[in-house]
């Protein structure tokens, strides 16, 4: 084909030209080892404190394709750094109260429900919390991503 017919994405063009190491160095998602997580969640930070951002990438990381996971208090706190399960559940309630995650304790052992980043967006849209402007910036990026937009108790914005 001809010079140019077919040229690389741009980000990738961009990668070449301005980091020639990167592929020493960066993380590869053609290899195991990853996660996804939701783009969204860019839209959720704000409204989060950092050990609650923390807490709630962390369950994302640990979540299996169901959105399911189950790790020990103990290893999260070690795991987050935290020092002492006292220093974890108030993030975790908060998550809760915020719609980002679900518990449920069975047998001494606590199963967390990781939500879609959409349903802690409606959440704070419905009770004020996400301002008209920052929610037609979060509904942008939603048609961005082909996504229904989010609604403000049942209303389009």
């Amino acid at each position: 084909p001809p010079e140019g017919l077919f040229k690389d994405p741009k980000e990738l063009r961009y990668r070449k030209q301005y980091f020639p190491n990167a592929d020493e160095v960066a993380f590869s998602t053609t290899r195991k080892g990853f996660v996804p997580l939701p783009i969204l969640l860019r839209k959720l930070m704000r409204h989060l404190s950092t050990p609650e951002f923390r807490v709630l990438v962390y369950l994302h990381l640990r979540a299996g394709r169901y959105g399911v996971c189950y790790p020990a208090p103990q290893e999260m706190v070690f795991e987050l750094g935290l020092g002492s399960t006292k220093n974890l559940t108030p993030y975790l309630r908060g998550l809760e109260q915020k719609k980002l995650i679900s518990s449920k304790d069975v047998l001494g052992r606590t199963y967390y429900l990781v939500h879609d980043p959409r349903v802690g967006l409606q959440h704070f849209a419905d009770d004020g919390t996400i301002s008209g402007e920052e929610l037609d910036a979060v509904n942008e990026l939603c048609s961005d991503l082909g996504q229904a937009t989010i609604t403000t108790n049942g209303v389009s914005a």
